[in-house]
């Protein structure tokens, strides 16, 4: 949600301004918006997916929608309000902003290309905190400096730690902005950290005790993927 809001909002310049001394609020609010009356997708609708339409749902968007091969149950998506899109150049066409929350394995490496970027709404933000892979790099540097999108933000990148000259430390939009790139730390917090700890505590604790596992904690058991956020097999 953070990366969704400094982009939307426009927040990186407008800081930057700050920093600078200058003060033209114009400058910033030209290219600053809601989310009240925006369509908001994600790519990918399991654990992760699922919180962040719900905590979009105080925001008043237009519509909530998702993209995923296994559609959420019906009680679900109608708590949120979230409307399944089953073709994918249909779900992105749709949406003023993209947020992704897939895994990445061989059906998504690469997914977001220079094609696929056609079909977004001209104008659309693209928030990445999955996997950085899943999104062309050079394509997202072109898309963002045509105006074909308005921003990228996240905190994954395609190679990590990322180059110097890596294009998504620098690339802008034409107005300056639309750059919302960090380094990949959102799941190394403190409170994060301890959360590990005490999760690889209880794993032990149940192997060691022949106590079953938490099925959220198991990727793979007997030679199968148990998981079914690894894509449909």
């Amino acid at each position: 949600m953070m990366s969704i809001l400094l982009l939307v909002r426009n927040f990186v310049p407008a800081h930057e301004m700050i920093e600078r001394g200058d003060w033209q609020v114009s400058e910033i609010a030209r290219n600053a918006f809601d989310l009240e009356g925006k369509v908001v997708g994600t790519l990918g609708a399991g654990r992760i997916g699922y919180r962040v339409l719900q905590r979009l749902q105080p925001f008043n968007c237009k519509e909530l929608l998702y993209y995923d091969y296994a559609p959420l149950p019906a009680t679900a998506a109608e708590s949120v309000g979230a409307r399944r899109v089953e073709d994918l150049k249909e779900f992105v066409s749709q949406c003023d902003l993209v947020t992704i929350n897939c895994p990445l394995h061989e059906g998504t490496r690469g997914l977001i290309n220079a094609d696929l970027l056609n079909h977004f709404k001209k104008g659309a933000w693209i928030v990445n905190t999955a996997r950085g892979a899943i999104c062309d790099r050079d394509a997202i540097a072109a898309a963002l400096a045509r105006g074909q999108i308005n921003g990228y933000a996240g905190d994954v990148w395609n190679v990590q730690p990322a180059p110097r000259d890596h294009v998504w430390r620098t690339m802008k939009n034409h107005l300056g902005g639309g750059n919302g790139m960090v380094p990949h730390y959102s799941g190394t917090t403190l409170d994060a950290q301890a959360r590990y700890a005490n999760g690889t505590k209880t794993i032990l604790e149940n192997y060691f005790q022949n106590r079953p596992q938490e099925p959220q904690n198991i990727i793979v058991g007997d030679g199968r993927y148990e998981s079914k956020a690894y894509g449909q097999r």
